[in-house]
């Protein structure tokens, strides 16, 4: 079985190169005249040769220039010289791909005239962005660099576009960034002089309660208590003794004189101590609670500051973010049609369908018979 199949293949295989021994003629003229048409149709005469010209570029990982300069402990990924990955890659053609970098280039160089598009046909604008599309292209290459093509009819032309697309990408990133940034920092400026005005009334009303003599709670409480526990003590100890004096001595005497001026300025001094205890008393609480939401609040502010200043530096400067690998210049040779590719698939088409309409005819022929 399996030799009767393989002596049928090489029948039909010998009977086909037969056929085409035999019709080698009508086969050579019909390749040549789609060789000739397709040489023909293919030039300049019918159609318009284009130029490409490209841009190379690896993005970049940084995105915040605060993380990459001012952090000591940043990660590899914030390094500003490290090249970006598959992420930042799809970042890039995602922007790339924008309506904003289209319309630019769009109004830029009037494309809508370039690409000879009439405004009054039907939906001129999908035309126009179908145009763009076919003619600018971005995609990402095995080495995760973006690349982008652009195919014109005018070489230099092509080039600017490129380059122009590539400028425009990194400021519309910066943009974004920016315009990201401005907003947060809006907010912790809004919290930072907040909290600020905050510190500064409560540290006028600590003030106050240190012109009122109230300056360390815990200290002064010790020292007063101290002082009024001995001039107490004093006075005690004066009104005994003065009760004994009066009893052996008149009051004219000496002894019951300075006894009874000790007691006085035992009484004094208790008074003066009491009058600064209903002071610690009263605003010593509020002391203590403004000088631990004090220390509270400037620690508070400290870290605000830092990441106010960041992010200052994020809204107000910027880095690129691409490195780019090649700029693009102006093409000499045309990219488009490929002729000698053109020809070839014509020719061989042309072969085959000539071929298959003789093995047709032949094999109606046959049936006929």
């Amino acid at each position: 079985m399996f030799q009767k199949a393989r002596d049928t293949a090489y029948l039909e295989s010998t009977s086909l190169l037969i056929l085409i021994i035999r019709w080698k003629k009508p086969l050579i003229i019909t390749v040549m005249i789609a060789a000739l048409a397709s040489a023909l149709f293919s030039g300049p005469w019918f159609i318009t040769p284009k130029f490409k010209s490209s841009v190379v570029f690896f993005p970049s990982s940084t995105n915040s220039i605060s993380k990459a300069l001012l952090e000591e402990t940043g990660s590899e990924k914030q390094d500003i010289l490290a090249y970006g990955e598959e992420e930042q890659a799809e970042q890039m053609l995602q922007i790339l791909n924008s309506d904003e970098i289209r319309e630019t280039i769009i109004q830029k160089y009037n494309l809508i005239e370039h690409y000879k598009i009439n405004k009054d046909d039907s939906y001129p604008m999908s035309k126009l962005y179908e145009e763009f599309k076919s003619n600018i292209t971005f995609s990402r290459t095995e080495f995760l660099s973006v690349r982008i093509e652009v195919l014109d009819t005018d070489p230099q032309m092509a080039a600017d576009i490129a380059n122009d697309i590539s400028s425009l990408l990194d400021s519309m990133k910066t943009k974004i960034q920016h315009e990201r940034a401005n907003e947060a920092l809006k907010i912790i400026e809004t919290s930072y002089f907040s909290k600020m005005s905050d510190l500064k009334s409560k540290e006028d009303s600590l003030q106050q309660l240190r012109l009122l003599g109230v300056i360390d709670y815990r200290s002064q409480s010790e020292m007063l208590s101290g002082a009024y526990t001995s001039a107490s003590s004093v006075y005690e100890n004066e009104t005994a003794m003065l009760t004994v004096l009066e009893k052996y001595h008149d009051q004219s005497d000496s002894a019951i004189v300075n006894t009874k001026a000790r007691i006085k300025g035992a009484q004094a001094k208790m008074k003066s101590l009491q009058t600064q205890l209903d002071k610690i008393t009263q605003y010593g609480g509020i002391s203590v609670a403004l000088n631990s939401e004090i220390g509270y609040d400037r620690e508070e502010l400290s870290k605000m500051k830092g990441k106010y200043e960041k992010l200052q530096l994020d809204a107000n400067q910027s880095l690129t973010h691409q490195f780019i690998v090649n700029k693009a210049v102006k093409s000499e040779r045309k990219s488009y049609p490929v002729r000698w590719l053109i020809i070839l698939v014509t020719s061989i088409g042309a072969f085959f369908i000539a071929l298959f309409a003789i093995m047709t005819i032949q094999r109606y022929k046959e049936i006929k018979n």
